[in-house]
């Protein structure tokens, strides 16, 4: 009987996101038209919206207009985005970016501050965070936590954060100590690629490959929707590729230093050329002569990686963020007739367009992710 009961619970769970989700992508709509487009009962779909309308999570906008045949108006239906809001959190080795958003990512408490490995000062920003905003822990659906290093996103454990200086640590279970909603935890490229393709240059792209180009080099693979973490969490790991002049000099990887290709690529590799990475971009536009052939190794360089991981995975587009990515839109076509000439399948490569704040959206794009797919959201839990 519990395992009947269950199930039924399932199902009800299944149909309300599916009922909810319905509303938001067609929203006004009407009862007997969400209806149709799931195949569901009329009485099944009216008990559902009764159950969102309960929550708050959908609104009434007023009576549509009567039927040819002059039947009944319906009373329209509209996705409310205000019934429950996200925390991301985004701890960088420099600052910790924290936000507070809505159901549909509209910034209602934003901070930065400088940043500690103190679990209980970070606890304490979050608090603050919800009393400056003004919003009660009951209001707050999940939060989402980026780190800068190796996580096991599935039980919230910081494998290794060498910024941070954290080993094993288990964030997700020293942080749901301290709040009443449910705490995820990701790797923060991971919630930078989620962040773009929620609301910035990845938007509703479910093959993608996210490149994070800051001090180091990172990368984050989204296939069929889905965060892709390989065995042992590291997927991504971009930093790590090798050339052939590498293996000809013996240049190897080490774990816990800087990778062969992040030392040629990163922001922190260009700035040993006398100038910042910034600089150096400004420089080339200007013709430079120092400058040219630094850049031009760097857009060789990348242009292959991307090419290599397109024809390995096949993406329907290539998002370059991180702060270097700032300063490339005078080569980002270059880099863009480099991988369409050395590869025939196609594939479209923007710049990020969230800058640093994409990590923050990212984190809560992944908290709502999973409290969608794991069916732990009874609405407005």
């Amino acid at each position: 009987m519990s395992r009947v009961t269950g199930s039924q619970d399932l199902i009800k769970r299944l149909n309300l996101s599916l009922v909810q989700e319905t509303i938001l992508n067609h929203q006004p709509i009407n009862r007997a038209q969400i209806a149709k487009k799931l195949n569901l009962s009329r009485s099944t779909v009216s008990s559902l919206v009764d159950e969102l309308l309960r929550k708050k999570m959908v609104v009434e906008l007023g009576l549509g207009e009567s039927t040819q045949e002059g039947g009944r108006r319906g009373v329209k239906l509209g996705f409310n985005p205000k019934s429950a809001f996200g925390i991301g959190v985004d701890i960088g080795g420099t600052k910790i970016n924290v936000f507070i958003t809505d159901l549909k990512g509209e910034i209602v408490y934003r901070e930065k501050v400088k940043t500690t490995a103190d679990i209980q000062k970070v606890i304490y920003i979050i608090k603050k965070g919800l009393e400056e905003a003004q919003i009660e822990e009951s209001e707050i659906i999940a939060m989402g936590v980026g780190v800068p290093g190796i996580t096991n996103s599935k039980e919230g454990i910081v494998l290794d954060a060498p910024a941070l200086k954290w080993t094993n640590v288990n964030l997700r279970e020293q942080l749901t100590e301290s709040f009443n909603f449910p705490v995820f935890i990701n790797n923060d490229v991971n919630c930078a690629a989620l962040g773009e393709r929620w609301l910035g240059s990845g938007k509703n792209t479910n093959d993608m490959l996210f490149i994070a180009i800051g001090t180091g080099v990172g990368s984050a693979i989204i296939s069929d929707g889905e965060l892709i973490y390989g065995h042992n969490f590291q997927s991504g790991e971009i930093a790590y590729n090798v050339s052939e002049e590498d293996v000809r000099f013996g240049n190897y990887n080490k774990l816990g230093e800087f990778g062969l290709f992040e030392k040629k690529t990163s922001g922190q590799a260009l700035s040993q050329n006398g100038f910042t990475s910034r600089e150096l971009f400004q420089e080339y536009e200007k013709g430079n002569q120092k400058a040219i052939p630094i850049i031009k190794d760097f857009i060789q360089r990348l242009s292959i990686a991307i090419v290599n991981a397109i024809n390995l995975l096949n993406p329907e587009s290539v998002v370059i963020g991180g702060g270097v990515s700032e300063s490339m839109g005078t080569v980002i076509r270059e880099i863009e007739e480099n991988v369409d000439r050395l590869t025939p399948i196609k594939t479209k490569i923007r710049l990020a367009s969230l800058g640093g704040d994409a990590g923050s959206y990212g984190a809560i794009a992944y908290a709502l992710e999973e409290i969608e797919n794991k069916s732990l959201m009874e609405v407005g839990v």
